[in-house]
């Protein structure tokens, strides 16, 4: 199934279809060629994962890792454009925190499509760049993020939370 979902497969990470794409055509039956310019580009979510392990999310990132997500966004926003026909300036690149699975991955959506982009969450690939830039950045922030309720991690902070009330 994720063959046929692959856009791009680099040395260091792949670009992948997203499953959340719903309206994309179906990539066993329809060629690749009628993917460009197709009317469900205005929905374009692909999806870049590093192919290093250990690297499970934000916090894990150092400077070390900058010639791969740089690779990662211009090689990725490159292939978007010659698969699908969209140009680089119409695209938000971007990682989650906390991340919806914990293997490092990028998101690549169009700017009209807000789905997973919240401030609370998202964070532009080109600012981590720029912060990888400082020492231990991700190590040493403290991140605001969005926390779901009935998640297992809302439960262990709520338990603390009540635990050390004054």
């Amino acid at each position: 199934k994720e063959k046929e979902r692959l856009l791009l497969n680099h040395d260091d990470f792949i670009i992948n279809i997203d499953t959340k794409w719903r309206s994309h055509p179906p990539p066993l039956t329809t060629p690749r060629e009628e993917w460009m310019n197709h009317p469900s580009t205005v929905d374009l979510y692909c999806l870049g994962i590093c192919k290093q392990s250990g690297i499970t999310c934000l916090r894990d990132l150092t400077s070390e890792h900058i010639p791969m997500l740089k690779g990662m966004m211009t090689e990725g926003l490159a292939a978007i454009k010659s698969i699908y026909g969209v140009d680089q300036d119409q695209i938000r690149v971007f990682i989650h925190y906390q991340p919806q699975f914990y293997h490092f991955h990028v998101h690549f959506t169009r700017l009209e499509n807000e789905v997973g982009c919240s401030v609370e969450r998202g964070h532009l690939v080109s600012d981590v760049i720029q912060n990888l830039l400082l020492e231990d950045y991700y190590k040493k922030r403290t991140i605001t993020y969005k926390l779901k309720k009935g998640t297992a991690l809302e439960s262990i902070i709520g338990a603390y939370l009540e635990e050390h009330r004054d």
